[in-house]
């Protein structure tokens, strides 16, 4: 997976949020109105009814003769998008896509009730680089929040808007936001074959990962950036992957190649040395099994004469949540990572269909069957604090936090379609497209932060324009 090289830096150590203002906005951001949801969803909890932030995004200055209205454009409609998929603002005349240049183009008066103004200034450089600077002023006080700026080349305008509002949202939260990351999953090439995709987590830029001609499933991909999925390129169910990162795809499971069973539900230990996965057995039960990477060395975790699946590693590595059919209805079990210490987390009669752990550790999400329903909820890893996000009728065959912990990616079948979604721990639902091409089993990864520019200096070809030069310190 090929990332784009976006440098980061402060220009100024301007002021930060005052502490009374930080509180109001980590209040209003955790307590999001639930809006409507569409009509064949529902949501299931009324969350306190309170005003966002309201912010203003004028259109950005040009600077420079090479200065380029379409990376402007672009970068302007790009961060728009993300500010308001974020969920933690409520935007305001946002304007035209660019100015023109000029230090006169860069002061904007923002409408009444506005809390907060991005103002930014783009600049064409040598080389095909773009520098693209700005700030987020206090409206009401007239203090610069904070000073960026995003280097790159002027391919990668989109993944620099996305980097600029996951900056933002985690100024304005306390935590960034995932703008800037990818989903993962599997989708129909061909009648009966599958590839796995990668795209950005806006639906734009999909790229295609693997090549087999066959069925590919399961995509996981571990925190330094190595894929590994099930596919049927020899005839029965093998796990191929990556060794290292960037490193080609091999045989990882059975080295034999000759297993014959079902596998799914991958996953990686947060060190990226470990990999949980699901075997079916000859008499359709299923266990969870993990393989070490380095010895290839495999260990059976649960204890077999009943259905395990859907593992999902806490981000600490010592602790795995899955589903477990000891009692009945499958239900969120708990169980150390060498397989031991089996407590169980949930109780109630519905069936449970898959399970996920937050990269904080703080909530596990889970879906469950009632009443022809899929229910979404959350918990504590200690059972406590149970929460509804979502009713839906679609039945949900995989889900996934996002590294944020603020919303779910959903894999979901319609009828015989299947596609992704994303839904809001308020229960705001953004639908992904591509019902018509077979998409599921989708993974949500952060992609890694940039490289950090060096503080310009007086012999820095990238000097601070004298434009932004004047900020209240």
């Amino acid at each position: 997976m090929e990332l784009m090289n976006i440098q980061t830096r402060d220009w100024l150590r301007a002021p930060d949020l005052p502490r009374a203002l930080i509180g109001e906005f980590i209040a209003l951001a955790l307590s999001f109105t639930a809006l409507g949801a569409q009509a064949q969803d529902r949501a299931a909890v009324a969350r306190p009814s309170r005003a966002l932030p309201t912010l203003t995004f004028p259109a950005l200055s040009l600077s420079g003769p090479d200065a380029r209205s379409d990376d402007a454009r672009e970068f302007h409609a790009t961060a728009l998008r993300d500010l308001k998929d974020s969920g933690a603002f409520q935007l305001l005349n946002p304007g035209r896509a660019a100015a023109g240049s000029g230090a006169s183009a860069f002061t904007f008066s923002p409408v009444p009730g506005t809390d907060l103004m991005l103002r930014f200034v783009s600049h064409s450089l040598a080389r095909g680089k773009l520098l693209i600077e700005g700030e987020c002023i206090n409206v009401a006080t007239g203090a610069v929040i904070v000073k960026k700026s995003f280097l790159g080349q002027t391919a990668a305008v989109d993944r620099m808007a996305h980097r600029m509002v996951d900056f933002l949202v985690g100024k304005v939260t306390g935590t960034p936001g995932v703008a800037d990351s990818s989903l993962v999953f599997a989708r129909d090439t061909a009648p009966g074959i599958k590839e796995i995709f990668e795209m950005d987590r806006d639906g734009r830029n999909q790229r295609q990962l693997t090549a087999f001609g066959s069925l590919t499933l399961h995509p996981a991909v571990s925190s330094d950036g190595k894929l590994a999925f099930v596919t049927y390129k020899g005839g029965p169910p093998q796990i191929w992957g990556q060794v290292q990162p960037k490193g080609p795809y091999q045989l990882l499971y059975p080295k034999d190649g000759r297993a014959g069973m079902a596998l799914s539900g991958l996953t990686w230990s947060p060190d990226g040395q470990r990999l949980g996965f699901v075997q079916g057995s000859p008499k359709g039960l299923a266990d969870i099994l993990c393989l070490e990477l380095r010895s290839s060395r495999v260990a059976q975790l649960t204890q077999g004469g009943h259905t395990s699946k859907s593992p999902s590693w806490s981000p600490d590595g010592t602790t795995i949540a899955y589903l477990y059919d000891r009692d009945g209805a499958p239900q969120v079990f708990l169980m150390a990572s060498d397989g031991s210490h089996v407590r169980r987390l949930t109780s109630d009669p519905s069936a449970k269909a898959c399970v996920s752990w937050s990269a904080k550790g703080d909530r596990i999400a889970y879906s469950a069957l009632s009443e022809g329903q899929s229910d979404l909820y959350t918990l504590a890893p200690d059972g406590t604090g149970r929460q509804m996000v979502l009713s839906t009728p679609e039945p949900v065959e995989s889900l996934c936090l996002a590294p944020d912990g603020r919303s779910l990616l959903l894999g979901s079948l319609a009828g015989k379609d299947s596609h992704l979604r994303i839904v809001g721990l308020d229960g705001t639902i953004q639908a992904l497209g591509g019902s018509r091409d077979g998409r599921q089993f989708p993974q949500w990864i952060q992609n890694p932060a940039p490289a950090v520019a060096a503080t310009p200096g007086p012999s820095s070809p990238y000097p601070v324009p004298a434009l932004l030069g004047a900020a209240t310190p």
